[in-house]
């Protein structure tokens, strides 16, 4: 990990579900980190935990005990946002999803923070502008959405979404810390509600209350169905990836077979001719035609069987 010259000194406004992990991270790539509760024994909770996660790395090998033990001493449990503000150098919000709330807490950082300090809120339902509109701020341009997702400390990905206010410098600075960390920053150019990840989970989440709702699946069904199939290929794959595997074609003729247009951008790529790993182009240029992907995601399907025969399932 590389930590970021202009960055000394982090704080994680609300060390809970989501902020002792996040917190876990800044410590673990060297940064002095400050995670602030409003109650002590919320402090000592964050504290365990993050000594549980420094645990699991040291047990994957990721880190040596020693490695850990320094990343611990780099975490400052505090209970006074005025510690946590001074001399600080980036801010991870990660209150509850109150707008009232996060609102008055970017006013209080805002104040209490040096004017060089990048305020960034986890937040998965507000967007910035919504939460420093209005709000009497005196350096709005320096706040952002750093989204990650559950557990922090272990998925990379951290959508980065900037506010109407927001510079430019403000979102080209996190994505270098958060690179620096070995964190997937995702620059999303648009400012909706839930940003992007959560609203592709809420998508699946309406077709899930649909099926069981009309006692289609029950709710062992539809975690054995993700879990079993295309949830594991996913990882390797995500969406695009996987129908250029498939060829973009595939869609293309079915939609014409089944007397609907395709969708547009398979549409332009397919009558392009480009179907896709085996044409070499589809969404993604494939020079390897898709050998590498394939031979990385059967690798991992392949640990997946062997776990399974070793649990006796499925």
């Amino acid at each position: 990990m590389k930590k970021h010259a202009d960055i000394n000194k982090v704080a994680v406004i609300g060390a809970g579900l989501m902020g002792y992990g996040i917190g876990v991270d800044f410590a673990r790539a060297g940064y002095e980190t400050w995670m602030y509760n409003t109650r002590e024994e919320t402090s000592r909770q964050a504290m365990q935990r993050a000594k549980d996660a420094f645990e699991l790395f040291v047990e994957a090998q990721l880190m040596t005990p020693s490695e850990a033990d320094a990343a611990c001493a780099r975490l400052h449990p505090t209970t006074s946002m005025e510690a946590a503000a001074a001399n600080v150098d980036y801010v991870s919000e990660n209150a509850l999803e109150s707008l009232p709330l996060k609102r008055q807490i970017f006013a209080d950082l805002d104040r209490l923070c040096p004017p060089t300090a990048i305020l960034t809120t986890n937040s998965s339902s507000y967007t910035t502008t919504a939460i420093v509109k209005d709000n009497k701020m005196e350096y709005p341009e320096r706040c952002c959405v750093a989204h990650y997702f559950q557990p922090p400390h272990l998925l990379p990905l951290v959508e980065v979404v900037a506010g109407e206010k927001t510079a430019k410098e403000t979102i080209a600075k996190t994505c270098e810390i958060l690179s620096g960390m070995h964190k997937k920053a995702v620059v999303i150019p648009v400012e909706v509600p839930g940003h992007a990840g959560n609203r592709i989970q809420g998508a699946i989440g309406r077709e899930i209350r649909y099926l069981v709702d009309n006692n289609i699946c029950t709710p062992e069904m539809i975690d054995d169905i993700i879990m079993y199939s295309f949830g594991r290929r996913m990882a390797n794959t995500g969406w695009f990836i996987r129908n250029d595997l498939i060829g973009l074609d595939f869609s293309y003729n079915a939609a014409k077979s089944a007397g609907a247009e395709p969708w547009g951008p398979f549409k332009e790529r397919v009558e392009r001719g480009e179907t896709g790993m085996k044409s070499g182009k589809g969404f993604y240029e494939w020079p390897d035609f898709g050998k590498a992907v394939e031979r990385r995601q059967n690798m991992d399907l392949l640990r997946f069987l062997k776990r399974d025969m070793e649990d006796g399932k499925p």
